[in-house]
């Protein structure tokens, strides 16, 4: 590493330091708003992001659609990155009354098969915050988290993880590592909202537009012979609300070979479901349709979102609508 980019990696360890430390101590009101000004600011000054949001937002949420809509989206990623520290460092009598929890039976329904059970949530309200589940309710599980090439900031952020609760896999072997997890009968948690590689041919109707979509949640779920529960975390007020649907038996959807569109479609349409009650909860900044380098082009040319988009699908094998 040159003296550059060691010069830069230890401010950037003194910021991070620095900026938990306040955000530890100041008053969770102050420091909320702080953090929702940092939102704020990004939505004037991140002006690709933001053009990302506006564009995907009016084509999936149509009428529903409003441009405030969109610097809401920016000052709720200050609620995230606040809560997600902050709620890490609160003692377990506090989380519990930040932390509200409905449909527990469907939880304990599905706990009570002795299957591994596979919770999925996408990024919805503060997808951190359902880390700490173990310490609201008690329930144990694993999930997969990337690890960073600064050792410091690595040792931080693994610092403010093992606060939650939850057992924290390297990403590497991840895939075996899961479904052995779910074939024990324990509980793996796992993203299901991201894109996923045109050459996967995955193809899932979100919105009303085929989306590329990561087969891996479908994949793991039948591999594993696991239950699907979906779950999500709202912000209201200064609380949490965690909400378990009914669970989906992978049984239910075939071989592997047969389960993957049909499962990786019903995990879609949930998150879509969610989203469109808390559409300003949703990150709206990914570009979940096509690669980032797609939205330059739809952006410098004008191009109509949906019609690109459907274009891209027939080019990788045909429409999934």
């Amino acid at each position: 590493m040159g003296k550059r980019s060691t010069l830069l990696s230890s401010l950037q360890y003194h910021l991070v330091t620095g900026a938990l430390f306040l955000i530890r101590t100041l008053p969770y009101n102050a420091v909320l708003t702080i953090g929702r000004a940092l939102g704020f600011a990004g939505y004037y000054l991140d002006g690709f992001h933001r053009k990302v949001a506006q564009i995907q937002m009016k084509a999936a949420l149509g009428d529903a659609y409003r441009s405030s809509l969109v610097r809401e989206v920016f000052m709720f990623h200050g609620d995230i990155l606040i809560d997600a520290i902050r709620f890490s460092f609160m003692g377990d009598e506090e989380i519990r009354k930040r932390i509200v929890v409905e449909g527990t039976e469907h939880l304990e329904a599905a706990l009570a098969t002795g299957r591994g059970l596979m919770i999925i949530t996408g990024h919805i309200g503060n997808w951190e915050v359902l880390s700490h589940l173990p310490r609201v309710i008690g329930i144990r599980f694993c999930v997969m988290a990337d690890v960073r090439n600064d050792p410091r900031l690595e040792a931080i952020i693994d610092g403010i993880r093992a606060r939650s609760g939850a057992t924290i896999l390297p990403p590497t072997g991840k895939a075996l590592m899961l479904v052995k997890e779910l074939k024990k009968g324990n509980i793996i948690g796992i993203l299901v909202d991201q894109r996923g590689k045109r050459s996967d041919g995955l193809l899932c109707d979100f919105f009303g537009m085929p989306a590329p979509t990561n087969p891996a949640p479908a994949f793991l779920a039948v591999k594993g012979d696991a239950l699907v529960l979906s779950v999500h975390a709202i912000k209201e007020g200064d609380t949490y609300r965690v909400v378990f649907s009914e669970a989906l038996d992978s049984r239910d959807f075939g071989t592997l070979r047969e389960a993957m569109q049909p499962l990786s479609d019903t995990m879609q349409a949930w998150v879509e479901d969610v989203v469109r009650k808390y559409p300003h909860q949703w990150f709206w900044l990914h570009s979940r349709w096509t690669r980032r380098s797609d939205m330059r082009e739809i952006i410098r040319t004008g191009r109509d979102f949906r019609e690109y988009i459907r274009a891209q699908a027939n080019e990788t094998g045909g429409e999934k609508v």
